[in-house]
């Protein structure tokens, strides 16, 4: 009978080191894919040069309505007032004597996006922001470990805190700032 005991700890280095680094990987190519997508949003292809607004035949044409943007606020359905969203938010999540933080970026309506500090990239809806309360929905991409939660608490100006509750079974506490 063969005894390979003594290698074990090192097949068991092994694997973690290999699951460690194709986490990296996919969480590296993720920003690559997401900064490759901002450089494209940013240009354009194609355009106009001269009057935009003039007919074939030299005449003006009547401008068209343009259609609105979705605006970024969210409604207190108590009140029905609105607050806007702001731009950016600095999110801090602190539990079992651990801190994490994350730069939360809107892309669109009420959708923020962003790289936690330990590398999960999560995707957050701001689902209730009030001059009193904000409430949002987390959901970490698919990866070992990745969570969704729900997250609420109370705000003063621009800052708020309160506590999480994550698909992992944790309550942490949480902080943000804008």
């Amino acid at each position: 009978m063969l005894h390979l005991d003594h290698l074990l700890p090192r097949l068991l280095a092994a694997i973690t080191l290999t699951t460690a680094i194709s986490c990296f990987h996919a969480n590296a190519q993720d920003y690559l894919d997401h900064q490759t997508l901002r450089v494209a949003q940013a240009g354009s292809t194609g355009g106009s040069i001269g009057k935009t607004d003039k007919s074939i035949s030299g005449g003006e044409d009547h401008p068209s309505a343009q259609p609105h943007a979705r605006s970024s606020r969210a409604t207190d359905r108590d009140s029905g007032r609105e607050e806007s969203l702001p731009k950016t938010i600095q999110l801090n999540e602190h539990a079992l004597g651990m801190h994490w933080s994350i730069t939360l970026h809107n892309v669109g309506g009420n959708n923020y996006q962003g790289t936690w500090s330990h590398g999960y990239v999560t995707s957050f809806t701001m689902t209730s922001f009030t001059k009193t309360a904000v409430k949002m929905q987390r959901t970490d991409k698919a990866a070992f470990g990745a969570v969704t939660g729900s997250y609420s608490g109370s705000r003063n100006g621009n800052h708020a805190a309160g506590e999480a509750t994550v698909s992992n079974g944790g309550t942490p506490n949480w902080d943000a700032s804008w």
